[in-house]
């Protein structure tokens, strides 16, 4: 599972695998110095505990700043096998992934919603243009995706065991000039 580590379905899918055992990756809109939203640090650190990670294209010290998101997006959509979109109103991060995900052929669906919940809007526009698949549930997605549903052992030694490492002084001087 990838995702921004965003709030709501995104924070929830990465706890919900790692409790099931499943690692997980992150793409962030900022340097590894830090974690945005700031609540999801235990989360995050969990990830990499399990076997997942935190990728980021951004350098140490960069800000979370809104063009970041749209832009890591592209990763999120490359990594990606296949993109769901859960909730998404007429415009939003979730659809530009989408779109994305679309031109690099990646497989995309989207859970319909009420006609008049404008958080659904934008699933129910992707099913409507059929530039997505409608999905109910998770049986629905492994299905459509002809994945074998067995059970997949989880690698139990990850690259890196701690996420944020102390640095001696000299280490840190080293950083902070890189």
């Amino acid at each position: 599972m990838v995702s921004g580590l965003a709030y709501g379905v995104d924070i929830e899918a990465h706890r919900q695998a790692l409790c099931n055992g499943y690692p997980t990756v992150g793409v962030l809109a900022h340097g590894l110095d830090q974690i945005y939203p700031a609540v999801h640090r235990s989360s995050a650190v969990e990830m990499v505990r399990q076997g997942g990670g935190l990728l980021t294209e951004y350098i140490t010290h960069t800000f979370p700043a809104k063009r970041n998101f749209v832009s890591r997006n592209r990763i999120i959509a490359g990594m990606s096998d296949a993109i769901i979109v859960v909730e998404s109103a007429a415009k939003g991060g979730s659809l530009i992934t989408a779109d994305l995900a679309q031109g690099y052929h990646r497989d995309c669906f989207a859970f319909p919603g009420r006609i008049t919940d404008p958080f659904s809007a934008g699933c129910n526009r992707i099913i409507r243009e059929n530039s997505g698949s409608a999905i109910l549930s998770a049986k629905d997605f492994v299905e459509a995706m002809g994945w074998d549903i067995a059970v997949k052992q989880v690698s139990e030694s990850p690259v890196q065991q701690r996420l944020f490492p102390d640095l001696s002084p000299e280490e840190k001087l080293i950083t902070d000039f890189l």
